[in-house]
């Protein structure tokens, strides 16, 4: 049975990279499909992207940009130096088609973004290339391990589409199959996110100061706030989906309500999400 590193580019994951080598490394990048959102990326750094998704990816559209810190690409490649490893980068289908084919903006309700974009192209990939199921090891750290507790390691997908006359539309076939063992190597050597905060210090590698997508519905309004002030075109092409679609990422405030809110100093910014996928870790 192979064993896969799900990484996400930050410290958590990238901490797994390098003490618990695995037969494959592998990160899913959540893509924006809006060259607004990427205007801060160097075009040495996109290519040097679409490159790595080429090998993989080539059906999806060419990348241009992502809705995670323009930073977690070049942490990516660093890591990939670091570890001495081939990373397997993979893309799934963009946000944009995503919000249409759900005809919603993923929020606390309906939590459909992780598995699309980041979980479907991993299945898709081991499926594919490799015998399933796979040891797959997750990155939750000693300080939180009741989230070990609530992932699940089945995947539904359609295996075949068949023609239906009468309604004159296709119809898929689904199954369900365990793709993968979940293994929390933190949590059974008791790592915490203090060990591994002093472990990265002068390795040289510039983490994003907040994890995962800088719009997700998981982070506190005053990390979205900030986000606004680092990250300015993600946010503001997420506040342009939200007036799009008609739904907001948080319950109680859209995102341009969020912006209005003065940015508080002394809140604990990075705290990643709350995704219990097993995906979106720091």
């Amino acid at each position: 049975m192979k064993t896969v590193n799900s990484l996400s580019g930050g410290k958590t994951s990238s901490y797994i990279a390098m003490n618990y080598p695995a037969d494959i490394e592998i990160f899913a990048l959540c893509c924006i499909d809006s060259h607004n959102a990427g205007k801060y990326i160097d075009k040495k750094v996109l290519q040097m992207v679409n490159d790595k998704l080429q090998k993989y990816c080539s059906h999806y559209p060419e990348f241009v940009a992502t809705s995670e810190d323009h930073k977690v690409l070049k942490v990516m490649f660093e890591l990939e130096q670091q570890i001495g490893r081939e990373i397997i980068w993979l893309r799934g289908i963009g946000w944009e088609e995503m919000i249409k084919l759900k005809k919603a903006i993923p929020n606390q309700a309906k939590r459909f973004c992780t598995t699309i974009l980041k979980m479907n192209p991993i299945f898709e990939y081991l499926y594919k290339y490799h015998e399933l199921p796979v040891k797959m090891r997750i990155g939750y750290r000693y300080d939180e391990a009741e989230r070990a507790e609530r992932l699940n390691n089945w995947f539904k997908f359609a295996y075949k589409c068949e023609w239906q006359d009468k309604s004159c539309r296709w119809l898929n076939r689904w199954k369900e199959i365990q793709w993968r063992i979940g293994e929390f190597p933190l949590i059974e050597d008791k790592i915490t996110h203090y060990q591994i905060k002093q472990y990265w210090e002068g390795r040289g590698i510039d983490f994003p100061k907040d994890s995962n997508c800088l719009n997700c519905f998981w982070k506190a309004e005053e990390q979205l706030r900030k986000n606004f002030k680092t990250s300015p075109p993600v946010m503001f092409w997420a506040g342009i989906m939200e007036d799009m679609q008609g739904n907001t990422f948080k319950n109680k405030m859209n995102l341009w309500q969020i912006k209005k809110l003065p940015v508080q100093l002394d809140f604990f910014y990075g705290t990643g999400s709350g995704c219990q996928a097993g995906f979106c870790t720091d």
